[in-house]
């Protein structure tokens, strides 16, 4: 493996054009490799990374390579023995095999305590594997820090079905709810074309599926800071984000059939939306309604100890569910006389429907008091905010067209699934989702989180009712028939 064709993606000079008067967040992210051979350039960006950073440490450095079950190939060989054996030249390698005991790895707390101790007193971490792997790594890396400096820290990626390899955040299971929470950036990412391209297909197109939601998160985002429950949003990341989605068309086909021209594409811009993510200061930039409903799904196959489904996946078929949210919120709006619904602002009468969405879940209680407890704070700010929320639906007029200017059409978005394979509908997931848990997952994906997104806003105005999460559903459907070209989907 010694023929160099990789490339170390330009991340600062992208920041610089987007963010000339460095108003964003530093971005922590040195290295960025990206590459039908970058596997091969894994311990000279751990010996680059030590010594930049004046920890170059004793002759022999110890790595901690962090790890899980699953078997990963590249060209017929184990890849984490590929990356072991390259390490050992170097470094004194520590390989931890993480395990929960689960038919999937999940980022619960012994297992984070695991990786911890692993990468306790190493100079340098590396983690290979999926986005689980990724958090995992991000976290132990964290904790194993002494004075503020952790260990280097090095993910290598091997499919392109997620975006957080490259963010400063890693989502965990605590009390049987997923949650993003802050941990430190990748020092490098190396991202080999060769390994990603023989990846399960699906994984790269939930890979897809996760890109989608760039096309209504901002949305969000931005209607959260005119409400004022998020005032961070800032127009730098969304700039980025265009210039990583400006040309999705050309490439999306290509992930059907595994292309390497179109993997390599989708790599490099799930790699920069995590960088996005970073800077901004929030995953709220790329994480909004789509999110909440594919958490849900996770929250409620976990409390049922069953499979779980692929995120991007499943954030793929709910950002056209968010889209038509916010079209039918749009649609609505424009005829004029919206005004707040105040039973939605009572909080003895949300508390009441938080507990009921979740019992079904958990009668322990346990998932409603943790989500109650993100809720609340989230309405009672919108309580608190209600006339500058007054005010807005008075001047709407005024920001309808930036909001609109940060959507993608329910049916586009929909005809992108189709074009690269992914799944469209619930039905296409695997897990297979029913129709009764998709409308509960929809129904109540608010409840869920401290982020104010249009199915807040739906609820605030009285219009989310059973009967307008109907008409939602009804839209995404014939959003998907349109992207079909008119053929039904199972």
């Amino acid at each position: 493996m010694s023929d160099q064709t990789y490339i170390a993606e330009p991340v600062q000079s992208l920041l610089r054009e987007i963010d000339p008067q460095n108003e964003l967040p530093p971005c922590g992210l040195q290295r960025l490799l990206l590459g039908s051979n970058a596997v091969s350039a894994v311990a000279s960006t751990v010996q680059d990374l030590l010594a930049g950073d004046g920890r170059a440490g004793r002759d022999r450095p110890r790595v901690a390579l962090l790890v899980d079950r699953t078997p990963i190939l590249r060209q017929g060989e184990d890849l984490k023995d590929l990356v072991e054996n390259q390490l050992r030249e170097h470094f004194d390698v520590q390989r931890t095999v993480l395990d929960d005991g689960q038919q999937e790895l999940h980022v619960v707390e012994p297992v984070l305590e695991d990786a911890a101790r692993a990468a306790s007193g190493a100079d340098a971490v590396v983690a290979v594997g999926g986005g689980t792997i990724s958090d995992i790594g991000k976290v132990a890396a964290q904790r194993a820090g002494r004075s503020g400096i952790h260990p280097v820290l090095v993910s290598v990626q091997t499919a392109a079905s997620v975006d957080g390899y490259t963010d400063d955040v890693s989502v965990v299971v605590r009390e049987g709810v997923k949650r993003t929470v802050p941990t430190c950036w990748p020092d490098g990412v190396v991202a080999d074309a060769e390994t990603i391209a023989q990846a399960p297909a699906r994984m790269n197109r939930a890979g897809f599926g996760e890109m989608t939601s760039m096309l209504v998160a901002p949305a969000d985002w931005r209607l959260a800071s005119l409400v004022g429950t998020d005032e961070g949003y800032r127009p730098g990341p969304v700039r980025l984000l265009q210039v990583v989605g400006e040309d999705i068309d050309s490439w999306s086909a290509g992930i059907r059939d595994g292309e390497p021209r179109a993997v390599a594409a989708l790599t490099r811009a799930l790699a920069l939306r995590g960088v996005v993510t970073g800077v901004a200061g929030s995953t709220a930039v790329l994480s909004g309604m789509e999110h909440l409903i594919s958490h849900m799904l996770d929250q409620y196959h976990g409390q049922k100890h069953l499979p779980m489904g692929l995120h991007g996946a499943q954030v793929g078929v709910a950002t056209v569910i968010a889209a038509a949210a916010w079209e039918m919120l749009l649609e609505r709006l424009a005829k004029g006389g919206a005004r707040i619904d105040d039973a939605a602002l009572d909080l003895d009468g949300a508390r009441s429907r938080v507990y009921a969405a979740f019992s079904t879940v958990d009668p322990t209680d346990r998932i409603a008091d943790e989500c109650w407890r993100d809720y609340s704070a989230k309405l009672g700010t919108v309580v608190r905010l209600r006339p500058r929320l007054e005010g807005l639906l008075e001047s709407w007029g005024e920001h309808e067209g930036e909001l609109r200017r940060l959507l993608r059409p329910s049916a586009e978005i929909a005809a992108g699934l189709r074009a690269s394979g992914a799944a469209a509908v619930f039905g296409e997931l695997d897990p297979r989702i029913g129709p009764d848990l998709a409308w509960w997952a929809v129904a109540n994906c608010a409840l869920m989180r401290n982020r104010f997104t249009v199915a807040d806003m739906l609820t605030v105005l009285g219009w989310w009712t059973p009967e307008d999460v109907d008409e939602v559903l009804a839209r995404a459907g014939r959003a998907v028939l349109a992207g079909n070209g008119g053929r039904s989907s199972r």
